[in-house]
């Protein structure tokens, strides 16, 4: 290989190599813990339905089954069956997770027996048309954790997503689908939330 050509795909490599380490996280999470002690790994934690207020149909369902589903693979606390949270919520009237009363949490808690029930809200939950990648999805949630002895909220996060900021070029990079962004924001949210136990 004559050196002219050594040094074209030397240079070329290093470009690709800047180009996919300046492609950016297609999330923004900020995420708050309120206090400074760990929680015990034999911790109980219910994830009880996400308010929707995007206007997407299901958004909220979704979110709250992505919750659901990758909370139950973590072994640093206990996920509570989503069945036995939702028949309780049904049977003491619980319509809205973001404005739980002190009531609502002190029946959930004793019923359940909870440590911690994690809640939010959906924002945004859609597609638009972007002419060059066709379509871009855009996802906004915040979510809280409440601890069930003391009823105050011990961390809090707030998510945005679009597919198109982990883009490296030419569509490379890009999250297609807002369920595919969505659930990788529920992830980082999950891990974050995770090492709040021992």
């Amino acid at each position: 290989m004559n050196r002219g050509l050594m040094r074209e795909t030397m240079s070329l490599m290093l470009a690709a190599a800047i180009l996919f380490s300046l492609g950016g996280c297609a999330t923004q999470m900020v995420a708050k813990k309120r206090i400074e002690e760990k929680f015990p790994s034999t911790s109980r934690v219910a994830v009880i339905p996400f308010e929707n207020l995007s206007g997407t149909e299901k958004a909220a369902e979704k979110i709250t089954d992505y919750f659901q589903t990758i909370m139950k693979g973590i072994k640093k606390f206990e996920t509570v069956e989503y069945g036995e949270t939702y028949d309780l919520l049904r049977q003491f009237r619980v319509r809205s997770s973001t404005q739980i009363t002190e009531a609502q949490i002190d029946t959930l808690a004793s019923r359940l027996d909870l440590d911690f029930i994690l809640t939010g809200a959906v924002l945004e939950f859609e597609e638009y048309d972007n002419s060059y990648l066709g379509r871009v999805p855009q996802v906004s949630l915040n979510c809280r954790m409440i601890d069930c002895r003391s009823r105050k909220t011990v961390w809090v996060a707030t998510n945005n997503g679009r597919g198109d900021r982990s883009e490296v070029a030419f569509g490379i990079g890009a999250i297609k689908s807002s369920e595919a962004l969505a659930r990788q924001m529920v992830e980082e949210a999950v891990q974050d939330l995770t090492a709040l136990f021992d």
